[in-house]
């Protein structure tokens, strides 16, 4: 058995090659390019291939993608390391504060002998590719939310009447009419012509007494008139629209995608495509949790505890590993009480309990992860009579 430890930097990558013993077998530095992949494999290749190959490196965010995907392509796996468990494991095995690239690589293959390798290495990359789109989605979404923010504030000193109108939603209509007459002023001298255009967008929502009383509206506004809000207002709407048409098109990429992969998330009732997805990315590989607990824990669903002597103290709950996870499965619990009779039956359990609804949710959602790991680990259908 071969150990293969690599530290991941951001132009070179540092590989440290021993034998299950711990006998050195090679040491060497390749570039984050071609010919340093080139490298990387030749040396691989030089191994006996009949014997097992196991690839270690750190979780180092984007700096490894391409030499993650190059490992794959080359027919072998590997194992990513959480880089507080490596620095941890480097303290246990010296007393010396050294920490270098050449000792990261040698710590790495250390660890390599010493975990379940067959069971917690990567095979998929593809599932790289489904986070890194989810994660711009979320990106997209957020950036989309906070134009709309910008643009509501924009509006309570232009026309604070007109988002009341629209019952504070700003949907299709409201964006065209905005965008079409740019100001109060206009919107102030509508005519037939102008009511016949809005009734055709709004698929005969706005009806002509709302379209007198907004025409109305707009002659007495207490909003400022000012061509700079003016422009201002057109260039957020032109910035929420490509937000918009960004969600969708990354939306159908992501649909696409999932649709190749192998999970039992689709046969949870009411979860969505997008949701599931994101679920599915942002978990990896369900190998990787030997456990429901550690995946409830990497959520951020676990509960902080704190002893001492005879007295033990139940905290809130430790929100690390992935946020947008977490947000995921957090949306998703409140309609799962309405699809999942368990979940109901639980939360209003909980309810009685005397725990606060956010607490009782929060109980759901640890359900519901243990729910998502029984499925996704088992390869099982969703079944309401076996989900208690």
């Amino acid at each position: 058995m071969y150990l293969v430890g690599i530290d991941i930097s951001k132009y070179k990558h540092n590989c440290f090659i021993a034998t299950e013993t711990g006998v050195p077998l090679n040491e060497f530095v390749f570039e984050n390019n071609l010919e340093g992949f080139k490298l990387f494999h030749q040396v691989l290749s030089k191994l006996d291939q009949d014997q097992d190959i196991r690839i270690g490196l750190e979780s180092t965010g984007h700096y490894g993608t391409n030499l993650k995907q190059f490992i794959v392509a080359s027919g072998y796996t590997y194992l990513e390391f959480n880089p507080y468990l490596t620095h941890q494991f480097s303290k246990a095995m010296s007393l010396r504060r050294t920490k270098t690239d050449k000792v990261d690589a040698k710590t790495i293959s250390n660890m390599l002998g010493s975990v379940d390798y067959k069971t917690l290495h990567t095979q998929f990359y593809h599932i790289n590719e489904l986070k890194q789109l989810v994660r711009e989605r979320d990106d997209i979404l957020t950036n989309r939310s906070k134009t709309m923010v910008k643009l509501t504030n924009l509006l309570d000193i232009i026309f604070p009447e007109f988002k009341p109108f629209f019952n504070n939603r700003l949907g299709v209509t409201a964006l065209f009419l905005l965008k079409k007459y740019k100001s109060p002023a206009r919107i102030s001298k509508f005519i037939m012509h102008d009511y016949e255009c809005l009734r055709s967008v709004s698929n005969g929502r706005l009806t002509y007494p709302k379209f007198s009383r907004l025409k109305s509206l707009a002659k007495d506004t207490i909003g400022v008139q000012s061509i700079v809000y003016n422009k201002r207002m057109l260039a957020l709407i032109r910035d929420y629209e490509y937000f918009d048409q960004s969600l969708d098109e990354i939306d159908q990429e992501i649909i696409q995608l999932f649709s190749e992969v192998n999970t039992k998330l689709r046969t949870i009732p009411g979860l969505g495509i997008i949701q599931a997805a994101t679920i599915y990315a942002e978990i990896g590989d369900i190998h990787l949790f030997s456990n429901p607990q550690k995946l409830i824990a990497y959520v951020g669903f676990d509960v902080s505890i704190s002893q001492s002597g005879m007295s033990e103290h139940h905290g809130k709950i430790v929100k690390r590993g992935s946020p947008l996870l977490r947000k995921a499965i957090w949306t998703y619990a409140l309609p799962s009480l309405r699809f999942i009779p368990t979940l109901n039956d639980y939360y209003h359990r909980k309810k009685a309990e005397g725990k606060h609804h956010r607490v009782a949710l929060t109980h759901v959602c640890r359900k519901l992860i243990r729910i998502i790991y029984h499925i996704e680990y088992n390869q099982i259908d969703f079944d309401n009579k076996k989900s208690k």
